[in-house]
């Protein structure tokens, strides 16, 4: 689902769950929720027939794709996909800007300030990270930090490679919480593709837009607490944070 939002398939397994029905395909463009992205949207298609998706899960190994529509395609049936294109986009917008400002936040506060979760959906951004209130001065300075980034319209890129290769480099993010395997993709902002000196990199598998202009304008709503040394913030992308 990275370079391609559309693609023909083949339904290997129907499985019935409560009053929803999901298929697991041979192969598939839908993105499915984990690393705080939620799983994409869109439509299939067996002729003239239609159904919705409407979420895309990883259960194990397999990927549930949730449909809704008169029937349920039955095994064997050869489909077409199409992933909701600006329900994907926004959702773009919002990732590379959680990237963004976890960046900012390290140049404006500390790299004390650690992350302890987020949600990047089509209609917004929250970062959770360990820290005092932050002021309206430092949220100022962050959010315009972000702001100058898209403007500058970085390149944003991906790499694949093995695990130990990057492990001992402070300058990638990793959360030692998560378990990884052997190959994982490093996203980048800024730098040179496949060179790894962006001045933002992390391990995510997540979709992003191409350069952070793509992101259009970035502003946070609100931040509060939401544990003990535990703040949120919420921040939104695109036309709407112009409003």
């Amino acid at each position: 689902g990275f370079d391609s939002l559309c693609c023909s398939s083949t339904v290997l397994e129907v499985i019935e769950e409560k009053e929803r029905a999901a298929l697991i395909l041979d192969r598939s463009p839908f993105y499915a929720e984990m690393g705080g992205q939620v799983g994409d949207v869109g439509r299939l298609l067996i002729g003239e027939a239609e159904w919705a998706i409407t979420d895309t899960q990883k259960i194990g190994d397999a990927f549930l794709h949730f449909i809704k529509g008169k029937n349920t395609p039955e095994q064997g049936s050869k489909v077409q996909l199409q992933v909701d294109i600006a329900n994907r986009t926004a959702t773009q917008r919002h990732h590379t800007a959680t990237h963004l400002f976890h960046w900012a936040l390290h140049e404006v506060t500390s790299l004390d300030a650690s992350q302890r979760g987020s949600y990047v959906g089509p209609d917004k951004l929250t970062f959770d990270f360990n820290s005092q209130a932050l002021s309206s001065d430092k949220l100022k300075s962050i959010e315009k930090l972000v702001n100058q980034r898209i403007l500058d319209n970085t390149l944003v890129s991906w790499t694949e490679l093995p695990q130990k290769d990057i492990s001992g480099r402070d300058d990638i993010m990793q959360f030692f919480d998560d378990k990884y395997g052997e190959m994982v993709r490093v996203v980048q902002i800024g730098g040179e593709a496949g060179a790894l000196n962006g001045y933002s990199m992390e391990l995510c598998g997540g979709t992003h837009t191409r350069a952070t202009g793509e992101i259009g304008f970035f502003r946070i709503i609100s931040e509060s607490a939401i544990a003990a040394g535990v703040r949120r913030i919420e921040a939104i992308t695109g036309l709407v944070a112009a409003e």
